[in-house]
């Protein structure tokens, strides 16, 4: 069996005007055959553990943004909505406030066919000023490479489950 494939999305306009002053979105989106998955299990799996690789390149982040005044110390991101189908998190700082949902949609394949799962991963990101700028360009390749892999895990996990 194909595994599934990581695919670019569109964020979801709504969820972009809950940050008023947007600077940066992206939305990444997986299918995987649906068993009554929730947005609340899937971001508890993106949480659960990163990927060595992802760990070490915090640790980079964190040594490289301490002189600048960058919070880098172990924080949980607080959870700002939870429902059945959509998880948002997210900080507010002094160079740039961010926002990532998690959300779930079913998908019925015909009238006969089975329920699928769409699993969607959005960012938004408002800076306030050039540090957050700064910041923005240089970790945004790692925040996609981080959450593409995230998304794959989360698929790998369910299809584990499953079997």
């Amino acid at each position: 069996m194909r595994s599934p494939t990581v695919t670019d999305a569109a964020p979801d306009p709504a969820f972009i005007a809950t940050l008023p002053g947007t600077d940066f979105s992206d939305a990444f989106a997986i299918m995987v055959p649906s068993r009554g998955i929730d947005a609340r299990e899937v971001a508890a799996l993106a949480f659960s553990k990163l990927p060595d690789w992802a760990g070490w390149l915090l640790t980079i982040r964190n040594a490289v943004m301490r002189p600048f005044g960058i919070k880098t110390d172990e924080i949980g991101l607080p959870v700002l909505l939870e429902s059945a189908e959509e998880v948002v998190v997210g900080l507010n700082d002094d160079h740039l406030d961010f926002r990532t949902q998690f959300r779930t949609d079913t998908i019925r394949l015909g009238a006969d066919g089975p329920d699928l799962c769409l699993i969607t991963v959005s960012t938004i990101v408002r800076t306030h000023n050039r540090m957050g700028r700064v910041y923005l360009a240089v970790i945004m390749p790692f925040h996609r490479l981080i959450v593409r892999s995230l998304l794959k895990r989360i698929a790998a996990k369910l299809a584990d489950d499953a079997a």
